[in-house]
């Protein structure tokens, strides 16, 4: 099977990797990048996914597929080197694809933040979930097959939800199913990695600059941490993206219906057609 991956030229240089983030998505993750960003780092975090377009999406699929579902060949250091050469900083990826992550980074500095498993939950089912619901009901689950964009966040957003459902969707018995994987995968990272490696933060403890920058051993700077972790700021950075691909699915469909009827009123009025 062909991947996206393979049809990206080895790269001359790659840059070290300062920093894996370990967590989940909906567990502070954004604001990491943007903090990172803020010090001078270049992370890829699934910002960077929705920028670049279908074909990142494309590879992200491809590597969640083999590592979680075993379609395909799983990522190992060569085509980590390909998808991430100009990043220093790796973030929510290994989430998808943990076990090939850990073997292609094995003397990695590695950070954990953990969430409440209930909260993040909720919060899966209110940004992950109302995604997935979007792609399903119309309009998108039309205009979705008009834009390469849209069609795989959907494939991808519904293979995620499925899996950390086992199957059962955003129904009452999937959210639990949320939780208990959600607390699997936490107790998976802290088993496979050697804790002297591994920082761990709980975000209702707290999380800013005064955890991230000891870390890292860089100063603290003098300014707000830049996220919340909200909801809204999810739809932020996916509502435009989705919006070109709601209107260009429309003017497809429009481009299509509108000389079908024009046909039908033709002969229509030709006489060919009764009612």
């Amino acid at each position: 099977m062909s991947r996206a991956i393979d049809s990206i030229p080895t790269p001359a240089h790659v840059k070290p990797k300062k920093l894996v983030v370990l967590s989940a998505p909906r567990t502070g993750t954004f604001g990491i990048y943007n903090a990172l960003k803020i010090l001078g780092y270049k992370p890829y975090h699934m910002a960077e996914v929705l920028k670049t377009g279908p074909t990142a999406i494309q590879i992200l699929i491809d590597g969640l597929m083999a590592e979680t579902f075993h379609k395909g060949k799983p990522y190992g250091r060569a085509e980590f080197d390909k998808w991430f050469a100009d990043y220093d900083v790796i973030i929510e990826m290994p989430f998808f694809m943990l076990h090939s992550t850990l073997k292609a980074y094995p003397d990695a500095k590695f950070l954990l933040t953990e969430r409440n498993p209930d909260k993040w939950a909720k919060s899966f089912v209110n940004t992950i979930g109302k995604l997935t619901t979007a792609f399903r009901s119309f309009p998108m689950v039309i205009f979705k097959h008009f834009d390469a964009f849209a069609y795989n966040m959907s494939t991808m957003g519904l293979a995620i939800q499925s899996y950390y459902t086992n199957g059962y969707e955003l129904t009452p018995e999937g959210q639990k199913q949320l939780v208990e994987n959600y607390k699997s995968y936490i107790a998976e990272v802290k088993r496979l990695v050697p804790p002297e490696r591994l920082k761990v933060c709980k975000l209702e403890d707290g999380f800013g600059w005064d955890e991230l920058c000891p870390f890292l051993g860089v100063p603290v700077p003098d300014r707000p941490w830049p996220s919340l972790n909200t909801p809204e700021e999810f739809h932020e950075v996916a509502g435009p993206k989705l919006q070109r691909a709601f209107l260009k699915g429309l003017v497809a469909t429009t481009s299509m219906v509108v000389p079908v009827i024009a046909a039908g009123l033709w002969y229509f009025r030709k006489g060919k057609l009764s009612l």
